[in-house]
């Protein structure tokens, strides 16, 4: 008998079908990522305002989003002079704020007792938490060093927050543009001040600041609806809290300015104006001039 040797076998490679590469079309859904947008909101209860309470607040963290990249842009137009694409942002950022009034204004329609239904399925969870929250704060020029260490908050967010904390805010950029103008915040809002476009812009930042600060009465309000003096979740101090907040500005420094321009002089005490000088709001908010 002769021996043999066969040959090796060799595993025959199975071709892959072809993948398919043909793009797929994009449609309304799949731009937006509607279907994993609508899987996000999972209520923990069969209540029924808890549905309202997610969507409410997980549409406002897309705003807060949004206002933080135009934040960013205001910011580098001002570091570049360009003082009307920054005035378009504020613009911009004002329209947003009032836009988070609305949200609450729709959130303001649940009942305490509505509320109460879910609030147990809240656990430690609390607005107070909201990172973006406190970016918007830092970024607009207001630095709390109590607000980098969050509950709750991922390394990621801490470092976000840090960095937030220590770059340049808008008011920042807006001092600094003053500088290079060769101006004070005096001078700024002094009757025929020299730069009616910088002066323009600093009402603008003051525009912004105060729908901002609409925003946390209009949140303490409806806290004070919803829990009245009861303790939040987390473990914050609820409504007392936020009433805490409401002597916060972003601005104060052109607040304090505008506002000594526009005091009433020694004695006065009429709320009437006198050609280019409102007295009697301490702020200077009144209506529109140009209405």
């Amino acid at each position: 008998m002769t021996d043999t040797i066969a040959e090796p076998l060799t595993a025959t490679a199975v071709p892959a079908p072809a993948a398919d590469v043909t793009p797929q079309p994009l449609s309304y859904g799949t731009y937006l990522e509607v279907p994993g947008l609508l899987e996000l909101q999972r209520p923990r209860t069969d209540a029924h305002d808890e549905l309202l309470f997610i969507v409410t607040h997980q549409a406002i963290e897309l705003w807060f989003s949004c206002a933080l990249h135009e934040l960013e842009q205001v910011r580098a137009c001002l570091d570049q002079d360009l003082l009307s694409r920054a005035r378009w942002g504020l613009r911009r950022l004002t329209r947003m704020n009032s836009l988070w009034l609305g949200h609450l204004d729709v959130l303001a329609t649940m009942t305490p007792a509505g509320f109460n239904e879910f609030r147990g399925a809240l656990g430690e969870s609390s607005g107070f938490q909201s990172v973006q929250f406190r970016e918007l704060e830092m970024l607009s020029g207001l630095r709390d060093r109590r607000y980098l260490n969050l509950p709750g908050a991922t390394v990621d967010e801490r470092e976000r927050l840090l960095r937030r904390f220590h770059e340049p805010s808008l008011n920042d950029a807006f001092h600094a543009l003053l500088e290079r103008r060769g101006l004070s915040v005096e001078k700024l809002f002094a009757p025929g001040a020299p730069d009616e476009e910088l002066r323009d812009t600093a009402e603008d930042l003051l525009a912004y600041d105060a729908l901002f600060h609409q925003w946390r009465y209009q949140h303490w309000m409806l806290v004070v609806r919803a829990l009245g003096t009861r303790p939040g979740s987390g473990g914050s101090a609820g409504s007392e809290f936020l009433r805490t907040t409401l002597d916060k500005w972003f601005f104060p420094e052109l607040h304090e300015a505008r506002s000594q321009v526009h005091a009433a002089p020694t004695g006065e005490t009429t709320a009437e104006g006198d050609g280019d000088v409102v007295y009697g709001c301490p702020m200077g908010y009144g209506p529109d001039p140009s209405s």
